[in-house]
């Protein structure tokens, strides 16, 4: 078994960060295992469907509601908890860019069963890209 250093978690919302970041708490105290929480939003201007201009209030205000959930998160329990927003439209490159430069050897993200959600969810999609383990947590709905 691997000795983790440094988990990723990777959350969409309060719903399914406070019982990741819990999870991540608990694996924290027990390995010495540094937490960086991060959300990822999407970069709509690299569309380029219309002037950059008008999606960069889109995209600043997305990315202020997501540090406004993030610190509110990484106050909830003791210890430092680092927090990062990924804004990208190349999802994969720029997670498995981001988990090599931070030294992130694993990723904590959660999964909800709902209707589709074997088609939407992304959680799936982290175990085949990325190149470190991957721990996927069942978030009830």
């Amino acid at each position: 078994m691997n000795s983790y250093t440094h988990a990723l978690i990777l959350i969409s919302d309060k719903k399914d960060g406070i019982p990741l970041l819990s999870q991540a708490a608990e694996l924290a105290q027990s390995l010495r295992l540094k937490i960086t929480l991060a959300h990822i939003s999407d970069d709509y201007r690299q569309l380029n469907y219309v002037s950059d201009s008008l999606m960069d209030e889109v995209v600043s205000e997305e990315v202020a509601k997501a540090r406004a959930l993030l610190n509110e998160l990484a106050g909830m329990i003791s210890g430092r908890v680092d927090t990062l927003e990924l804004v990208t439209m190349r999802r994969f490159a720029d997670l498995s860019q981001c988990i090599t430069d931070l030294g992130i050897d694993l990723v904590i993200a959660g999964h909800r069963n709902r209707f589709m959600g074997a088609l939407t969810s992304r959680s799936a999609e982290y175990i085949n890209h990325l190149t470190v383990d991957v721990l996927i947590k069942h978030i009830p709905n």
